[in-house]
């Protein structure tokens, strides 16, 4: 793995990595193709963990025949991403994050979560019913952002016969109206059809590496790297800084524009900082909270670690947290995942391009 340097992924995170072109028509004659299942395989099979049967990890949109003409990794596609790519010469997208803004990834809306209605794209597995469907998860098993649930619930109780409710007769079952058209969806699946573009989701099997690559480009863009504390890549030793210039900096150097927020005493100096890296419960927060001086972390329920980290503080013990935002957060770890695929993809070039922070701070 190329470890990007911190002034780098500043200036990448900065421009979006402008996309300049990949290379020229001319150069692509007579190039060795590979097409986007290839490249696909080629992940499962060097990725470094078994590969399960999971519908988040799939084709999300395109043609897997496609011939690939250049790689883009990204911690989410937007559209601004998907442009940038098409600009650079590429045409499939490699993203952390859901393209169609929901983790079941329908290319029409379809509720929240796991949808119900619409179709998928690409190759992700069917959602109805009938033989071979994949059965959507029972909510006792459901947890994580909107699911109102830190943890898995535990299954429900037998009910008496007496109560179970008798069977009711037989009725027509009046079929469910087409959700109507989003032009934002529309829009996207335009775009993406239009310049033939083809994205692949890759984060369960990405984030169980180990170390954990998105602690590792998160360390290396910060400049870390040669604090490492043990053996995993979450424990950092630094220097002392205080809460607030840490702060500062991680704003600085991921690029943030509104994202990033912190909790404790701004003066509180820091030596010990943990990383808890992408959206985490908070059985994580208490479990690391005691080692460090800091936690700085992706995304957690607001409620849950957050409060918690103020609770912490208000009891006057000296600790911080800061919460950069997901799609930040993760940025690094694609920066990883580009400089990984170069490796094992030599025949197409591999960029990283930042999706940027959704957010912005008033004045």
């Amino acid at each position: 793995m190329t470890e990007i340097s911190r002034r780098d992924f500043v200036a990448l995170t900065a421009a979006g990595a402008i996309a300049t072109p990949f290379f020229d028509a001319a150069s692509l004659r007579g190039a060795a193709t590979v097409t986007a299942q290839e490249i696909v395989d080629r992940v499962k099979k060097n990725i470094g963990v078994e590969w399960g049967n999971d519908d988040v990890d799939t084709f999300k949109a395109g043609d897997a025949a496609t011939i690939v003409t250049g790689v883009v990794t990204t911690s989410m596609a937007t559209l601004d991403v998907l442009q940038k790519a098409v600009a650079a010469g590429a045409n499939l997208v490699i993203t952390a994050a859901p393209t169609f803004y929901s983790r079941a990834d329908l290319s029409t809306p379809g509720g929240r979560g796991f949808g119900a209605g619409g179709g998928g794209r690409g190759q992700a597995p069917s959602r109805g019913g009938g033989p071979g469907a994949t059965p959507p998860p029972s909510p006792s098993t459901v947890s994580g952002p909107g699911t109102g649930a830190s943890a898995p619930m535990p299954p429900a109780p037998a009910l008496p016969q007496s109560v179970v409710p008798a069977p009711q007769p037989p009725f027509a079952v009046t079929p469910a109206a087409t959700p109507p058209s989003d032009p934002v969806y529309a829009g996207k699946n335009a775009f993406i059809d239009k310049h033939k573009l083809v994205v692949f989701r890759l984060t369960q099997h990405w984030n169980q590496r180990k170390p954990d690559p998105r602690a590792q480009g998160l360390a290396a863009a910060m400049g870390w790297t040669k604090y490492k504390s043990g053996d995993d890549a979450v424990h950092y030793e630094v220097p002392g800084i205080t809460l607030e210039a840490l702060a500062s900096q991680l704003k600085k150097t991921l690029g943030t524009r509104g994202g990033i927020r912190a909790i404790g005493d701004r003066t509180l100096t820091v030596r010990k900082i943990g990383l808890l890296p992408g959206f985490t419960l908070i059985q994580a927060s208490i479990a690391m909270m005691p080692s460090v001086d800091v936690i700085v972390t992706g995304e957690v329920q607001e409620w849950e670690s957050a409060t918690y980290a103020q609770d912490v503080a208000f009891a006057g013990a000296k600790k911080g947290f800061i919460s950069v935002g997901r799609v930040v957060n993760e940025a690094p770890g694609m920066q990883v995942c580009a400089d990984w695929l170069k490796t094992i993809v030599p025949e197409v070039p591999v960029r990283f391009i930042s999706a940027g922070d959704p957010y912005w701070r008033p004045l």
